[in-house]
């Protein structure tokens, strides 16, 4: 073999190793660590385990766990991968969440002001989340925002999709889809006891915990067996319709009492019922009467009435004629008499 021969087999060699790598770098959906890609005006960074912020660099990486927050009247950007990226404006602030090297997913926490979330539309599922105490959004693909502050006694929230879909799950209720232009608020006390949500627009479901339910199932031999399921209620949240979760903390034990409500527009109580964590026997069922089934009640009432009254104007009126009847019998009587 010529001296020609052995550089091109060297060569071809060393490029296709090359290229295995790059391939690799085609399907990972993140860097191995967030970098700062743009900041306006300025920004700071809290390194985990740090106690004090220092300023951000633009094109630096940071380690998973950092918190990052924008200046006054400054954004800052940080991009997770080549189509994913977080930006925050004036002030507001989040955090990652610390995590060993090699997950494939991505976590963030909002702190502070509105965090912006712009992802592929064709991202996998389970593979990018935006929690806090009192949710989780997962699942996401496309742009959202999420408007978060500290209340003092608690946090009050707002999540909204812009593009794309997201999903929700939080403590006793879920919600399985968003799309674009729904938004809803949340309120939570600082001790998850509370939590309000609110329809701010757009018409999706939000999956509501009914707690666990005994119902009674006739087996093929003919027996019947008790059986005890989960009981969801999908509710519409829409503009100005609201869900009140209530919970309390037992004396003893520590399974949560727990009351749903929701509202309508109006302010109507539409559904109200309790319940107690992990206890089939200790479950109210629904306390609000339907309005239809209300309805029909009344009319049915209404219908009895109405024939009871009939049946004594027509007992009444047979009475009077009966007495009439017998006073023209007296009455020809007495005539004969008098003849």
């Amino acid at each position: 073999m010529n001296l020609f021969a052995v550089t091109s087999a060297l060569l071809a060699f060393v490029v296709g190793v090359g290229e295995k790598p790059a391939e690799k770098d085609e399907g990972q959906v993140f860097f191995t660590l967030p970098v700062c890609r743009r900041i306006q005006v300025g920004a700071e960074v809290l390194k985990p385990g740090a106690t004090a912020w220092v300023a951000a660099e633009e094109g630096r990486f940071y380690p998973l766990g950092t918190s990052y927050r924008a200046a006054k009247g400054g954004s800052l950007l940080v991009a997770f991968g080549k189509e994913s990226q977080v930006s925050v404006e004036d002030g507001a602030s989040f955090a990652t969440r610390a995590q060993k090297l090699g997950e494939k997913s991505r976590t963030i926490i909002p702190t502070g002001g509105e965090v912006s979330v712009s992802l592929p539309g064709n991202l996998k599922p389970e593979l990018f989340f935006v929690t806090t105490k009192s949710l989780t959004a997962c699942n996401l693909a496309g742009d959202s925002k999420y408007s978060f502050a500290d209340t003092g006694d608690g946090s009050d929230m707002t999540v909204r999709c812009v593009t794309g879909s997201l999903e929700v799950k939080g403590r006793h209720f879920a919600v399985p889809a968003m799309h674009a232009a729904d938004a809803f608020r949340i309120r939570s006390s600082h001790d998850e006891l509370e939590t309000v949500l609110w329809g701010k627009s757009g018409d999706y479901i939000v999956r509501l915990d009914r707690g666990l339910v005994t119902r009674s199932e006739i087996q093929d031999d003919g027996g019947v067996k008790d059986v005890v399921s989960q009981e969801m209620l999908d509710w519409h949240l829409s503009v100005a319709t609201r869900v009140q979760i209530n919970r309390a903390v037992p004396r003893i034990g520590e399974r949560l009492s727990v009351t749903m409500m929701t509202f309508d527009s109006a302010g109507t109580m539409k559904n109200h019922f309790a319940f107690a964590e992990g206890l089939a026997e200790v479950n109210t069922g629904e306390l609000v009467v339907n309005s239809t089934e209300a309805e029909d009640v009344s009319k049915s009432a209404a219908a009895t009435t109405t024939e009871a009254a009939a049946d004594v104007v027509e007992e009444g009126a047979a009475e009077e004629m009966s007495e009439d009847s017998s006073s023209d019998d007296s009455s020809s009587d007495s005539s004969d008499d008098d003849f």
